[in-house]
């Protein structure tokens, strides 16, 4: 007997191992040179047009007084739980969280917003108040990829500390028009504005809208449904379609403002009109995180060319209230907007991306007869100059032999012409004996020759 139940228990135990191992063909599929998905690759005109919008909002803001500021991929779990909402999807289903090796709860930051505020307690910023700060990299969330919705996304965003006029939300807003107007998408954009009102007209309104929604809780989506009773103000952040006419007919927040929030987001709808930035109040709009209060914004792209759910390339509001939710002593007037570049480097104009500075290419042509000595001192010869020209600012491209086969002269150009070169620095071993180079111009077709100290000027002289 004892016997028949080893033999089961090794049985069962096999049986185990084989349906819970993996399939062939799931292992056929972990190709160690797929990307994970959700990210890509960037290189080539997709990495020329991030570096163009990256480098255009950073000088937008710098012109705006705001200083570049880096905080860490990885925070501590809580800073985004704690600040987030744990109703939001961001935190319910999108967070990249770890423990790792030391018993810390990580997370890979799926926004920037809270990692600033930490930083800017951890830092004690607070003292010095006001702070202009922008940030931009790399943020992570596990969504499902879609066009302009990657895991790992890049994110350009302000914030600003210490100012609690209206004319600080209307100014980061011209901020961020006068940055999508440089990156050619002003009129490609329109702009949804709303205010959430302060902590009375929310509190109020979000009792208005539960009792709203409880009546008409079967036409619900089951994500909205528990919404309801956990923050009915989600609800109305809803992108699918069964909850779209529910949400189209409930009531609206300005009819629950305070006198205070009323005159507030109507001086900043004033200042707008009197910038001439064009914009639409959305009584149904929210931001999908639990900070915001008081005036918030979108700017949508309206050729829908992101699909209905991803036409927001740019957000962001108020959220006086986040420095002291995450630990600081008293709350802090705060507003800010952050920038989908992964959406804007699909949208923007090739047209409008900066030409790339043209090279000098370097070729080293020694003759069939000539010796390994030889060849290794028009290398020699090669470096020095390549050295040269950098060191003035130019931009060369030295040709190295392939397996020690050095191209043929013709063949060499060729390669500098399909490459955009603006000249060529000839060096061969008559070059080397005489001190002098051949430089062929590869727009005029002409070539001269000079001391090998003289090339940089030649070149000059052209480019000017």
């Amino acid at each position: 007997m004892l016997i028949d139940e080893v033999m089961w228990k090794l049985l069962v135990s096999r049986l185990r191992s084989i349906i819970t191992a993996p399939k062939a063909s799931s292992l056929s599929k972990l190709d160690p040179s797929r990307p994970v998905r959700g990210t890509h690759d960037r290189f080539g005109e997709k990495d020329v047009r991030y570096n163009f919008i990256q480098q255009t909002a950073a000088s937008v803001a710098e012109s705006y007084c705001f200083e570049h500021f880096t905080t860490p991929i990885l925070e501590f779990s809580h800073v985004f739980e704690r600040t987030l909402g744990n109703d939001s999807d961001i935190v319910g289903k999108e967070l990249y969280s770890f423990t790792d090796k030391g018993g810390d709860h990580l997370t890979l930051r799926p926004e920037g917003t809270a990692g600033i505020v930490r930083a800017l307690i951890s830092n004690k910023l607070q003292q010095f108040l006001p702070q202009r700060l922008y940030y931009y990299g790399p943020m992570f969330r596990h969504e499902r990829p879609q066009k302009g919705r990657l895991r790992q996304f890049e994110q350009f965003g302000i914030e600003m500390f210490g100012h609690n006029n209206p004319a600080s939300d209307a100014e980061i807003i011209d901020m961020a028009w006068t940055f999508l107007n440089k990156i050619g998408m002003g009129n490609r954009v329109e702009l949804e504005i709303n205010s959430l009102g302060d902590h009375v007209s929310r509190n109020q309104y979000r009792d208005v809208i539960r009792s709203y929604f409880q009546k008409h809780i079967e036409r619900l989506s089951d994500d909205s449904q528990r919404r309801v009773k956990t923050n009915p103000l989600r609800v109305l952040d809803s992108k699918k379609p069964q909850d779209a006419s529910t949400i189209a007919s409930c009531p609206v927040i300005s009819d629950y403002y305070t006198s205070e929030s009323f005159l507030r987001f109507q001086n900043v709808c004033k200042m707008l009109d009197q910038l001439g930035i064009p914009y639409k109040v959305n009584p149904r709009l929210v931001r999908g995180l639990d900070y915001y209060e008081e005036t918030i914004f979108e700017f949508k792209c309206t050729d829908k060319s992101l699909g209905p759910t991803q036409d927001t390339i740019l957000a962001g509001g108020r959220y006086d209230c986040l420095v002291k939710r995450m630990g600081g002593k008293e709350e802090i007037p705060a507003v800010g907007w952050a920038a989908g570049i992964d959406r804007l480097a699909l949208l923007i104009t090739p047209s409008l991306l900066p030409l790339p500075n043209r090279h000098v290419a370097v070729i080293t042509v020694p003759d069939k007869s000539d010796s390994p000595s030889v060849s290794s001192e028009l290398m020699i010869a090669s470096v020095q100059i390549s050295k040269s020209l950098r060191t003035k600012g130019i931009k060369t491209l030295l040709n190295h032999p392939r397996k020690s086969q050095f191209l043929a002269l013709k063949t060499a150009i060729a390669q500098a012409v399909k490459s955009n070169a603006s000249h060529v620095v000839i060096i061969g071993k008559n070059e080397v004996e005489t001190g002098f180079v051949s430089v062929k111009d590869l727009d005029l077709n002409t070539q001269v020759e000079c001391k090998a100290e003289d090339v940089w000027r030649i070149i000059e002289s052209r480019s000017d």
